[in-house]
């Protein structure tokens, strides 16, 4: 076969030429886990990156590419980044098949998969952002020109990171040795924790909010109801995972939440659930992420005297319940 080029989506690429890989960019050939993907069921997976990997592997995989001359993804992402990888050094991918999996879950499903995989998502995370990346976005001029230019040099850079995951460790031990913390924490009870299965909640009380890959990993759920108790009442921040977003395979023994428009009970929420000097705020529900937040005019949480008991039934109640 001819060797495949990446090329980040824009609207002089001909679909017909395309695999579109993770995102929900036009193509032939779809591997992707984004909601309305085409992916052919015989190469569904969790993440997109399981995917190409499969897609490598397939024993009819250069029928499948026939005629197709191009990858592309709409956005920046180790998920999104790994997934091209997969597809244009599929041998090299398959040798690293585990960890480039696990960095891809740890990036979508803000998870501790392996200290490896870990350690590559933060990394990649950070090349686009990190004062000291030569990549970070800031330096391009255009959002095309900098997605390029990233998935350019991430290719070159994956193989290295394979290989010695901390090379670039000063952009995220800090938040590394957060999560770790955070982690042994609530594994030593410092917290509440209440799962509820049947509605894919998880309710974290504590004196702290604790990083989200603690949380996900200790008590995986489309929904986290965050409540920290301080001086003056609680903070609340209910956050939708990106479990309740993506197009997932179905999973034996696991309810998936179904997500509502929120949106539409928060005037109630800043009516009967208001005891403070904040306002409760919502997210767009159909971001992969989203929050529903009690917080002051500078977007801070802020404490509401109402009781968790009374609050969390009324979200559950409202939001929740299928």
């Amino acid at each position: 076969m001819t060797p495949l080029s990446f090329r980040f989506w824009h609207e002089g690429l001909n679909p017909d030429e395309c695999v579109s890989v993770d995102g929900d960019a036009p193509g032939r050939l779809h591997l992707s886990h984004w909601p309305g993907h085409r992916t052919p069921q015989a190469l569904r997976h969790k993440v997109s990156t399981g995917s190409c990997l499969m897609l490598a592997r397939h024993e009819q995989r250069a029928t499948l590419l026939q005629g197709i001359t191009t990858v592309t993804n709409n956005h920046w992402d180790t998920d999104g980044l790994c997934s091209v990888f997969a597809v244009v050094q599929p041998a090299l991918a398959l040798e690293h098949g585990p960890t480039l999996v696990a960095a891809a879950m740890a990036g979508d499903f803000d998870e501790f998969t392996t200290p490896e995989g870990v350690k590559i998502n933060l990394t990649l995370a950070a090349l686009t952002k990190h004062p000291h990346s030569p990549m970070r976005t800031s330096l391009f001029g255009t959002e095309l020109e900098a997605r390029q230019a990233q998935y350019e040099h991430g290719l070159k850079l994956l193989p290295s990171l394979l290989a010695n995951p901390d090379l670039h460790a000063d952009w995220f031990a800090r938040e590394y040795w957060t999560i770790q913390r955070d982690m042994r924490a609530m594994r030593e009870d410092h917290g509440e924790i209440h799962l509820e299965p049947e509605i894919d909640l998880v309710e974290i009380r504590g004196d702290r909010l604790y990083h989200p890959v603690a949380v996900n990993t200790n008590a995986p759920a489309g929904a986290v109801l965050n409540v920290v108790s301080v001086e003056g009442g609680w903070l609340y921040d209910l956050r939708l995972n990106t479990t309740s977003w993506f197009d997932l395979p179905p999973q034996e023994g696991v309810r998936r939440l179904k997500r509502r428009d929120w949106g539409l009970y928060v005037p109630a929420l800043n009516m009967n659930l208001n005891k403070g000097q904040g306002q409760w705020v919502a997210d767009d529900w159909r971001l992969p992420i989203a929050h529903l937040r009690y917080v002051d005019n500078r977007g801070e949480l802020v404490p509401n005297n109402i009781k968790p008991g009374q609050l969390g039934s009324t979200l559950r109640g409202l939001l929740l319940v299928p």
